[in-house]
C-alpha cells in the first residue's frame, strides 16, 4: 500500500490518465483518418459517374445535331449552285460567267420544248401558204425564238433566285443547329465543372472538418495530460506538506515532554527520577538487587 508520505500513488494514477489519453487520441486520429478517406473516396467515385453520365448523355446528342444538319445539305447545295448561276446570268462573273448562263438556259428541257413549238407553228403556218423557204418565214421564226427567249429568260432567273433562297433558308436552318449544337457543347462545360467545383468544396469541407476534428482532439489530448500532471503534482506536494506536518508535530510533542514543569509534571527526568529513588529505598517492593 502506497504511503501517504511519498506521493506515489498520485504520481502513478497522473501517468496512467496520460497514457490512456494519449491512447484515446490515437484510436481518434485512426477514425478520423478512415472518416476522411473513405468520404473523399465517395467523393472522387460520384465525380467519376457524374462526368461518366455526361458525357454519355451529350455523346449521343451531338450525332443528333449532326445529322440534322446534313438533312440540309442538298438544299443547301442546290441553293450554293442556283446562286452561281444566277450571277452568272445577271454578268456579275463577267462575259465567260453570262455565256455559261444563257448556254444554260437554252439547254433548259422546258425553253427548248417551248422554243420547238413556236418555230413549228411558224412553220407549219409558212408550209400551208406556201411561203416555208422564204426569208420572211426565216425571219418570223428567228423573232419568235428571240421573243420566247427574252420571256422565258426573266423567268428562268426567278426561278433560280428562289433556289437560291431556298439554300439560304436551308444554311439558316443548318446555322441554327450548329449554333445548338456549340450551346450543347457549352453547357457541357459548365455541367463538368460544375460537377468539379461541387466535388472540390465537398473535399474542402471533409478536409476542414478533418482539421477541426483533429485541432479539438489534440486540444483534448492537451488538457488531459495538463490535468494529469497537475494532480501528480499536486500528489507530491500533498505528500511533502504531510511529511512536514507529521515532522513538525512529532516536534512539538518531543519538546512538550522535555519542557513539561519539574514538578508534578511527567517530564522524562522526572519520571526517571521518581522510578529509581522508589526502586532503590523501597524495601520489598521487588527493587533489582
Amino acid at each position: 500500500m502506497a504511503s501517504v508520505f511519498s506521493g506515489r500513488a498520485g504520481r502513478l494514477a497522473g501517468i496512467w490518465a496520460a497514457d490512456q489519453a494519449q491512447n484515446n487520441y490515437n484510436q481518434q486520429q485512426g477514425t478520423l483518418a478512415e472518416g476522411r478517406d473513405n468520404s473523399l473516396s465517395a467523393i472522387d467515385s460520384g465525380r467519376t459517374s457524374s462526368l461518366a453520365a455526361l458525357g454519355q448523355g451529350y455523346g449521343a446528342a451531338v450525332p443528333e445535331y449532326q445529322a440534322a444538319i446534313e438533312r440540309f445539305n442538298p438544299w443547301t447545295e442546290a441553293g450554293k449552285s442556283a446562286l452561281t448561276t444566277y450571277q452568272n446570268s445577271l454578268g456579275q462573273n463577267g462575259a465567260e460567267g453570262n455565256a455559261a448562263a444563257v448556254a444554260q438556259f437554252q439547254a433548259s428541257p422546258g425553253y427548248q420544248y417551248q422554243l420547238d413549238q413556236a418555230t413549228d407553228a411558224v412553220a407549219r403556218k409558212a408550209s400551208a401558204l406556201g411561203a416555208l423557204g422564204s426569208g420572211n418565214t426565216m425571219q418570223a421564226i428567228t423573232d419568235r425564238a428571240s421573243n420566247l427567249a427574252n420571256q422565258e429568260y426573266g423567268g428562268w432567273q426567278d426561278r433560280l433566285n428562289g433556289l437560291s433562297n431556298t439554300g439560304l433558308q436551308a444554311s439558316g436552318q443548318q446555322a441554327n443547329i450548329q449554333q445548338g449544337l456549340g450551346n450543347l457543347y457549352a453547357q457541357q462545360g459548365r455541367d463538368q465543372s460544375n460537377v468539379y467545383s461541387d466535388a472540390a468544396g465537398k473535399e474542402a469541407g471533409i478536409h476542414t472538418g478533418y482539421a477541426n476534428a483533429n485541432a479539438g482532439a489534440l486540444g483534448n489530448l492537451g488538457q488531459t495530460i495538463i490535468g494529469a500532471g497537475t494532480g501528480a503534482l499536486m500528489a507530491g506536494q500533498t505528500a511533502a506538506q504531510n511529511r512536514l506536518n507529521f515532522g513538525m508535530n512529532l516536534g512539538k510533542t518531543a519538546v512538550s515532554l522535555l519542557a513539561a514543569p519539574m514538578t508534578g509534571g511527567l517530564s522524562l527526568m522526572g519520571l526517571g527520577g521518581g522510578l529509581g529513588g522508589n526502586l532503590g529505598t523501597t524495601p520489598g517492593a521487588g527493587g533489582l538487587y
